[in-house]
């Protein structure tokens, strides 16, 4: 197996400024994970109710395969309130799991995309209408303080239960919270609040917030030990090297260590975002197009997804979107992809080529 790379000096670099600041300090090691929701989990809900020993064992022995030492996975708020015992009891299973394997867990408490947390969007599995669940809805991450009660007891009880806990890499607070603007009233004020909670219980385990983009990262300091952005489906590698360049800048300005939380493929044709068409031949997974770039860099990176999934948002989803490495069966959809992921020529996996119906249910 090929070892994990230590890229000491650029390391030095971006984590002295850490090591100086206050505690927790981010892992010095480089960072090599990927989006983690089961297979047939369509989201964090159903992830969490439905949990399998045996599932996500078999699961993070692939991931332990392709080199991998981290993933990044959802709680449910929703659940934890519907069944806290089982959302507990699944969680340290997972963790438990984890450790096995030599992985540690990027989790984030809270998700601004996706669709309305009720019954019918949580539980279903058609494919045209499962999609991930905002967490919370936007009644309350969007709406007054006085709604954030019941949230806040959730994040005080995980800093409580899991502000300490090694097993996790960092604990990310919300994925993608966004500034008002036009018509949205804008979860930023509550993904503030939420963190300003988690930092006045912090442990060992460092915070971190789902950004977007790296102009955002000033909202959230002081306050964030790690910085986050995304850049999924760049249109080509100069563009997503100029990404990377500068949050490394913003690395070393700040002190802090960075994570590129979500990548996928290039997309030269329209990244599927918004009114972006996604070209023929582009809504398959491609991550050898993308890996040696990202991991020649001296960051800590995680790719969209281990398994093999449907989109997991609703526009990337009706425009035929998948991705995902393996199949529940262990194979993967193309080698090339594994090889580059793990930095292992040499890497033997049974292939099993996407096809063309998987995804496309909900583009009818």
């Amino acid at each position: 197996m090929v070892k994990f790379r230590f890229a000491v000096a650029a390391a030095a670099l971006l984590f002295a400024g850490a090591a100086q600041a206050q505690p927790p300090a981010a892992p010095t090691a480089l960072v090599r994970g990927a989006i983690y929701i089961p297979a047939e989990a369509y989201n964090a809900p159903q992830m969490w109710k439905d949990f399998n020993v045996k599932e996500v064992d078999r699961d993070l022995g692939y991931a332990q395969s392709i080199n991998l030492n981290a993933l990044r996975s959802w709680a449910s708020y929703e659940y934890w309130k519907q069944d806290p015992a089982k959302f507990e009891a699944s969680f340290n299973q997972y963790l438990a799991i984890a450790k096995r394997h030599g992985i540690r867990v990027l989790v984030s408490l809270f998700e601004n995309d996706g669709v309305q947390p009720t019954a019918e969007n949580m539980w279903t599995t058609d494919p045209r209408k499962a999609f991930a669940i905002q967490s919370p809805g936007a009644a309350i991450a969007t709406g007054p303080e006085s709604g954030w009660a019941a949230p806040r007891e959730f994040v005080t009880w995980f800093m409580k239960t899991y502000g300490d806990d090694n097993r996790l890499i960092a604990i990310e607070v919300m994925n993608e919270p966004r500034r008002p603007g036009g018509e949205d009233a804008g979860s930023w004020a509550f993904a503030k609040s939420m963190l300003a909670t988690a930092k006045s219980l912090h442990g060992s385990v460092p915070l971190t917030m789902g950004t977007q983009a790296i102009r955002e990262i000033d909202d959230y300091m002081p306050g964030i030990d790690i910085i986050e952005f995304h850049d999924n489906f760049p249109p080509n590698i100069p563009q997503i090297r100029g990404v990377i360049d500068n949050a490394i800048a913003t690395g070393q300005r700040t002190g802090m260590p960075v994570w590129l939380t979500e990548w996928q493929r290039v997309r030269p044709g329209g990244s599927g975002f918004g009114k972006e068409r996604v070209a023929p031949g582009e809504r398959g997974t491609d991550y050898a197009s993308l890996a040696p770039t990202v991991n020649g860099y001296p960051i800590g990176a995680f790719f969209w997804s281990l398994m093999v999934k449907r989109a997991y948002l609703p526009g990337q989803r009706r425009k035929g979107t998948v991705n995902g490495l393996f199949w529940p069966d262990g194979s993967v959809i193309n080698l090339a992809d594994a090889r580059a992921i793990a930095g292992n020529p040499e890497l033997r996996l049974r292939e099993k080529p996407l096809t063309e119906a998987f995804g496309m249910e909900a583009t009818k």
